[in-house]
């Protein structure tokens, strides 16, 4: 599926949660991380798309059960329901405290609910932490999304682009973030894989 909607990369991350979220969606459990990472190297092998290794961590989790994720066997970690400054605050000090080399990007299109985006971006950029344009959540209506992207993009937020795909029909659905990208000049900020720091291959 991947392939013939001319896809170079995909990232399978699927979910870790704690909260009241794991009793409607599939939820990855601590020691189902091998066989979970295991399964995708596996299938990565025969793809004719590059695959990373991924995962989405619901930032409202018992903090205890999220250090005990193995960050070190992933590609990608997106840090989704980071919706304040102290929850994100929260992602960087993760970061730094298990060092984590995976590519790390905020989930999902949440965040524009925070009044000070100059801030945010300034914060997302020092951190060297990626902002998903996800399509999904793009397509709900807000007249200022455009602008408030350009306001990170001009602020030298970089980003993922995400389709939050459940299904395999909406791999690749990805059309209303290229959209806004080429509005706003802002292909330059998205990731690049043919850098050797972003590529796991």
């Amino acid at each position: 599926m991947a392939d013939l909607k001319n896809l170079t990369h995909i990232a399978i991350t699927d979910h870790f949660t704690t909260t009241w979220k794991k009793s409607v969606i599939k939820t990855l459990h601590l020691n189902e991380f091998s066989k979970y990472i295991d399964e995708i190297k596996r299938e990565r092998e025969s793809s004719k798309v590059n695959c990373l290794i991924g995962i989405e961590i619901d930032m409202g989790s018992k903090i205890n059960r999220i250090k005990q994720i193995p960050f070190h066997e992933f590609d990608i970690v997106l840090f989704e329901y980071t919706e304040s400054l102290d929850t994100l605050k929260s992602v960087f000090t993760l970061k730094n405290e298990f060092k984590i080399k995976a590519i790390t990007s905020l989930a999902h299109n949440g965040y524009f609910k925070i009044a000070n985006l100059e801030k945010f971006s300034e914060l997302l950029v020092k951190n060297e932490l990626y902002f998903e344009l996800n399509s999904r959540y793009l397509n709900k209506k807000d007249p200022n999304v455009i602008h408030k992207i350009k306001i990170m993009k001009d602020r030298g937020v970089k980003f993922t682009i995400g389709s939050d795909a459940h299904t395999k029909h909406r791999i690749g659905d990805i059309a209303t973030s290229i959209s806004i990208l080429e509005k706003i000049d802002g292909f330059k900020n998205l990731i690049n894989f043919n850098h050797k720091r972003y590529s796991p291959f």
